[in-house]
């Protein structure tokens, strides 16, 4: 039995429709039947959605989890609509995670998560180690594309 059946039978020991999930976790219905449908694996993001609506163990329904140490993980705060953050993570940020490698952003994800939960000492201590690895270890072609996007708004 694969993942999408494992779904199937959550879903059915839960009293939950494919559509309710759908709603929940804002991911397409057809995404989810097709996973079920096709019984085939799912990617981390998507399972970790379901996982926390589901509050079930992400690895029961993906087999990559990059967080070893946590079965289900907690959700996010909820950002405001309209506020800067918004503003700024839609204008910024959403470009410069399309920099990544698909393969590189459960990484990134954990240390935006890493980076929230220090204190505010350790942040700067951070952010200071940042800047003196930035001086001998910039990656020319990095930096021009970041730049790139600097420059689209």
């Amino acid at each position: 039995m694969g993942y999408g059946q494992n779904l199937k039978e959550i879903l059915d020991s839960k009293d939950m429709t494919v559509k309710q999930l759908a709603l929940k976790t804002k991911i397409a219905p057809t995404t989810l039947y097709s996973i079920i449908q096709r019984d085939a694996a799912i990617r981390f993001d998507t399972a970790l959605k379901i996982a926390n609506v589901l509050d079930v163990p992400v690895n029961s329904l993906c087999k990559d989890n990059p967080y070893d140490d946590m079965e289900t993980l907690p959700e996010l705060p909820k950002i405001k609509k309209n506020s800067a953050n918004d503003a700024y993570m839609s204008d910024r940020t959403k470009y410069v995670l399309r920099l990544f490698d698909y393969e590189d952003l459960p990484k990134v994800d954990e240390l935006i998560v890493d980076l929230y939960i220090l204190d505010d000492n350790a942040r700067k201590d951070l952010f200071d180690y940042i800047k003196m690895m930035k001086k001998n270890h910039t990656s020319p072609e990095r930096e021009a594309e970041v730049k790139k996007i600097k420059y689209k708004f």
